[in-house]
């Protein structure tokens, strides 16, 4: 007979963990920094580009950095790796000025998390319900759930959208229909569905259930039963604010209904 397993998420993450590093350009033209304020993340690069006639230069407010002198068609590359905002002017024309706001690693991760759910085209087009949530929270959440957990491989019935299966070298679409409905097979047990029951709490468990569940193995639904094929031994060692955060992403999706394991590939 086969067992219901209630968690049962691998390492298994399809999408890069981290924001690829990138070079962004601005342009200066017309007395102006064509972009007048830009976000980045921890890495990334900003090159300057003198397009004007007249000489500028690129200056940071507190003296991180300063191009020098830039001619038309001159320009100069700075790396960012702190966190926080730094304005920036022209020291010619002390009337050109503009910022620069670095993301600290976890915002970067939530807005990864976001463009996961946001991004077009759609890699997972699913509507969250955000109603009496933090966004910030549950797009940490979906940032843990989708790169790092990797729960839609286990999880999800397909995993992959029709036509969107990235290991048949297709475009990357997780199965909206049956995301994260369980349903699939491993020996005698069958992953669980994680969508929120019908009190809106995902799986059937509460927060303080959630978290015991990923540090001890134990299944409120199954007493005296320790988990012998999820790796909660390793998911168990995350700290709260990240457990608290996949809590929340597994409470804002769509509830799905469990596809029949004999159906699953």
């Amino acid at each position: 007979m086969l067992k219901v397993l209630r968690v049962l998420v691998l390492p298994l993450g399809l999408l890069a963990s981290t924001a690829d590093a990138k070079t962004v350009t601005v342009n200066i033209v017309d007395f102006a920094f064509s972009a007048n304020t830009l976000t980045l993340d921890s890495g990334d690069k900003v090159k300057w580009v003198n397009q004007d006639s007249f000489t500028h230069t690129s200056t940071s407010d507190t003296g991180v950095w300063d191009s020098g002198n830039l001619a038309k068609a001159q320009s100069f590359t700075q790396g960012f790796v702190k966190e926080g905002t730094f304005s920036y002017f022209c020291k010619i024309h002390p009337g050109m000025k503009a910022s620069i706001t670095v993301r600290s690693p976890e915002q970067t991760k939530v807005q990864i998390g976001k463009e996961i759910i946001n991004s077009s085209p759609k890699r997972l087009p699913i509507k969250l319900n955000l109603t009496g949530k933090k966004a910030d929270q549950v797009y940490l959440g979906s940032y843990i759930v989708n790169t790092q957990g990797g729960c839609n491989d286990c999880h999800t019935c397909p995993s992959f959208a029709t036509g969107r299966d990235p290991y048949k070298g297709e475009a990357l679409q997780f199965n909206a229909k049956a995301y994260l409905a369980g349903g699939k097979a491993f020996g005698p047990f069958i992953s669980a569905n994680l969508t929120p029951d019908a009190n809106g709490k995902p799986a059937g468990v509460t927060l303080a259930e959630f978290k015991d569940l990923m540090r001890t193995g134990k299944d409120p639904h199954e007493p005296g039963n320790i988990l012998q094929v999820m790796p909660w031994p390793v998911y168990g060692l995350m700290s709260d604010r990240d457990l608290e955060a996949i809590y929340a992403y597994l409470s804002s999706i769509p509830k799905a209904a469990q596809p029949d394991a004999s159906a699953c590939p």
